[in-house]
């Protein structure tokens, strides 16, 4: 295993805390592994399960003349096969402004692995699939987004709240029965500002917060959320980092955001990325932890964790590589391994349900696949080869 610099510096940055005592490799490796206990790190052993765990990832082709949902079925030695293709009921946006859909939350999945929504970025609409025991999907509905440009949904029990880019703002729906959306009266909400650029929404772990990352005004908006789903503006906070783009709650509900660090859309600072771990989620009111975490590489833009959140895994789209980072039972983000595995232009990740397998969209042209990895010791990633045939506009990327 490789450690940064970077990483030993945070080590005798923190060195009163009893888990790092002493600044050696070992020192390091048992704060990694949490003298043994740390689940994630148990979870590599458990093969049975792995075995027996038949999942499926989806994501959306965001082509222009029809959105389709791609279904894969993820195989025991963690190779996938394209089960169906699912004409989603509108439009995506193709290359827009150059980069694509360019945001993470694209798609999402309901509590109880029923639904799948997925955003039409070109119609302006979002719509809601049924998902079958077999993976396969059933179209349910389609209903306006609220705005312009839906890029980014998430959903708490039967609230869903979808991100319209080109409108900078958000719209609020109750998710019924077979995946219904109506929409919440006064949810139609604007960002900080007009050209916000933002690029995620999701939840707080408890569902009482909505957080927005805005990527031109390097801001963070949250939201409170009544009982009803009802949403309304709560705080805007300066982020800790250089525009902000995806994120994940990890152990302890702590939100990982990842720092892109961009002069303008699609041109990032060489090797000036970083990622920044907040508390405070489940209250509305983040606090940085242990400021913004550089990594050596460029856009870091998408961002995933493992099953138990010990460790996030960062797709740096400018510099073809993931970066692994560890988060402390006390909320600090280190860095493991700026390159825990090569890509080509990454950008969405997501790892499985059975917590040993991890896909990332390679949008590179001349690459474009789901690459393929396996969880190691100590937040690496062992390449297991490439899925070909990935649509050329390809957005988003969720398992279950």
């Amino acid at each position: 295993m490789v450690i940064s610099v970077a990483f030993i510096a945070s080590c005798r940055k923190e060195s009163s805390n009893p888990e790092i005592s002493k600044d050696t490799q070992t020192a390091t490796n048992e704060m990694i592994s949490e003298k043994g206990q740390n689940p994630d790190e148990a979870s590599l052993a458990d093969v049975a399960a792995r075995h027996n765990c038949s999942s499926y990832l989806y994501t959306e082709s965001n082509a222009t003349s029809q959105n389709e949902i791609l279904c894969y079925k993820e195989h025991a030695d963690g190779s996938l096969s394209l089960e169906g293709t699912y004409a989603s009921g509108g439009n995506g946006v193709g290359i827009f402004n150059g980069l694509g859909l360019d945001s993470q939350g694209a798609l999402a999945v309901s509590d109880n692995d029923h639904l799948i929504f997925a955003v039409n970025a070109g119609s302006n609409s979002i719509s809601s699939f049924q998902v079958h025991n077999d993976g396969s999907l059933t179209l349910a509905y389609t209903v306006a987004s609220g705005g312009v440009n839906p890029t980014s949904l998430c959903i708490h029990h039967h609230i869903l709240y979808v991100l319209n880019n080109t409108s900078s703002s958000i719209h609020g729906y109750t998710v019924g029965a077979g995946g219904t959306m109506t929409p919440i009266a006064n949810s139609n909400l604007s960002l900080s500002a007009a050209n916000a650029d933002a690029a995620q929404i999701a939840f707080s772990p408890n569902g009482d917060y909505l957080f927005v990352t805005e990527r031109a005004t390097n801001k963070i908006t949250s939201y409170d959320v009544d009982a009803n789903g009802l949403a309304t503006l709560n705080n805007v906070l300066t982020a800790t980092g250089q525009t902000p783009f995806g994120f994940c709650h990890a152990r302890d509900n702590y939100m990982v955001v990842s720092n892109a660090n961009v002069i303008a859309p699609g041109v990032p600072v060489p090797n000036g990325a970083s990622c920044t771990s907040y508390s405070g989620s489940n209250a509305g009111n983040l606090n940085a932890q242990n400021g913004a975490v550089h990594n050596n590489q460029s856009a870091s833009c998408w961002v995933t964790r493992s099953k138990y959140g010990r460790f996030t895994f960062i797709s740096n789209t400018g510099s073809n590589s993931i970066s692994s980072y560890y988060v402390s039972p006390w909320g600090s983000i280190y860095l493991i391994h700026p390159v825990a595995a090569q890509g080509a232009a990454p950008k969405d990740i997501v790892v499985a349900p059975d917590n040993y397998y991890a896909y990332v969209l390679n949008t590179a042209p001349g690459s474009l696949s789901i690459g393929g990895y396996h969880r190691s010791f100590l937040g690496d990633l062992v390449g297991i080869g490439t899925t070909t045939g990935l649509p050329p506009y390809a957005a988003g990327l969720v398992a279950l």
